[in-house]
């Protein structure tokens, strides 16, 4: 569907979340933006265009798009956790990987004597857990190390184990977090426990979309502090709430368009395989990963090679391939070997061994190591490459990235080696 230029040019311009919905009022997908009126206007672009810049499914969700309603923010920060409350609270049906990628970040908050507040990838923890409270998912970790470092200058907590804490007791000294001012230091003050659960409880509210009560609640405590005279601790609270009511200041790096995230749109999960060895000697592959255009050095994987002896790139990367697809990772949109056709060939005969259909290519650097020549799975693969520059770059990111760790891997048992 094609939106009037008026309506999309009546659009805000701040930050928020917007919503599309169908024919029958449901909603399709919920998107944040730093510019509102910018984001939604780079879905309705031209058919052809549209095609070739975004994956099929968001070709198919923006034929479905009747309406359009937007919830604007004070700033990014909040846009960010209200688009994550919004997804699970209404679960749409574009935003499924969202709702069920579990390589993606939450926010855990402990009800220990001294709540921590860590940042976890959902995979690796069990979410009903009643120990903890959990905010999220969010996909993109960075924002959210970011929008978590703003927010506990305004709400500084203690992030230490129990044991830690009371081991800080005793000695009643503040760890380096307590001399920046980013942890209440409960460790030597009288109240501070009781404090530290307090800025906690302030950012669980924050986190659930509920910044209003939280004003409400300083300012009636400074007003309070005001009459009985505590002028000090009166002025933390004002100093809070010109930081909460100012959070427009702060740029977390939401983008405004899907330009720098074309590729990730199409290829959300790209991995590249590369081999590295001597004459046989000390083989290994490596397996890089870039998730919607960021690189994730925490899901990379090494491997040493088991089953073949000799130089045998080839067989090498199909024993990698094996192990990699018969492990239960999350699986990639796209694959890329760094070789040539007969590497994509070996590969692709694994993959159909395995009865798994997974778009793969291949970059080969030449003879002279000076080019990057491209082969790939099907026709249908290549036609997205084909006019899309930017997905070409992050092939080749990929691949690069993919040598650098391989080699790295190898050279690093290779002086293990001499050091015997």
């Amino acid at each position: 569907m094609q939106l009037s230029k008026e309506k999309l040019n009546s659009l805000p311009t701040g930050p928020g979340v917007y919503q599309f919905y169908d024919k029958a009022g449901r909603i399709l997908y919920i998107g944040k933006a730093k510019n509102l009126r910018s984001r939604v206007k780079s879905y309705f672009q031209k058919t052809k265009d549209l095609i070739e810049s975004r994956s099929e499914a968001i070709f198919q969700m923006v034929g479905l798009v009747r309406s359009i309603k937007t919830i604007e923010t004070d700033s990014e920060i909040e846009a960010v956790f209200l688009e994550a409350q919004l997804i699970n609270q209404i679960k749409p049906k574009y935003n499924s990987r969202q709702k069920d990628d579990r390589s993606f970040y939450v926010i855990e908050i402990s009800k220990e004597e001294v709540p921590r507040v860590e940042l976890r990838r959902a995979r690796n923890i069990d979410l009903k857990n009643k120990k903890f409270y959990y905010f999220g998912p969010y996909p993109s970790g960075e924002i959210l190390k970011r929008a978590l470092r703003i927010l506990r200058k305004i709400f500084p907590y203690a992030n230490c184990s129990t044991s830690k804490y009371h081991k800080a007791q005793k000695l009643c000294k503040s760890c380096l977090y307590g001399d920046i001012g980013l942890c209440i230091a409960p460790c030597e003050k009288a109240d501070g426990l009781l404090n530290c659960k307090k800025q906690v409880g302030y950012l669980k509210d924050f986190l659930s979309g509920k910044k209003q009560k939280i004003i409400r609640s300083l300012k009636l405590e400074m007003t309070k502090l005001s009459k009985e005279k505590k002028f000090e601790d009166a002025t933390i609270i004002r100093d809070k709430l010109f930081a909460l009511e100012h959070l427009n200041r702060y740029s977390i790096g939401l983008k405004d368009s899907f330009d720098d995230m074309r590729a990730g749109s199409i290829f959300a999960r790209i991995e590249a395989y590369d081999i590295s060895n001597i004459g046989g000697d000390f083989a290994v592959g490596a397996m890089t990963v870039i998730e919607l255009g960021r690189i994730e050095k925490d899901e990379y994987r090494k491997f040493k090679i088991r089953s073949v002896f000799g130089s045998n790139d080839i067989a090498m990367m199909q024993e990698v391939i094996h192990r990699r697809f018969t492990n239960n990772w999350p699986r990639p949109n796209l694959i890329v070997i760094d070789g040539g056709a007969t590497h994509l060939k070996a590969v692709n005969s694994v993959l159909s061994e395995l009865k798994i259909s997974i778009a793969a290519i291949s970059i080969a650097k030449g003879p002279d190591r000076d080019k990057n020549e491209f082969h790939y799975s099907s026709p249908e693969v290549g036609k997205y490459f084909q006019k899309n520059s930017k997905l070409t770059n992050f092939a080749i990111v990929a691949r690069d990235e993919a040598h650098r760790f391989s080699q790295n891997y190898y050279r690093k048992l290779h002086r293990k080696s001499l050091r015997k």
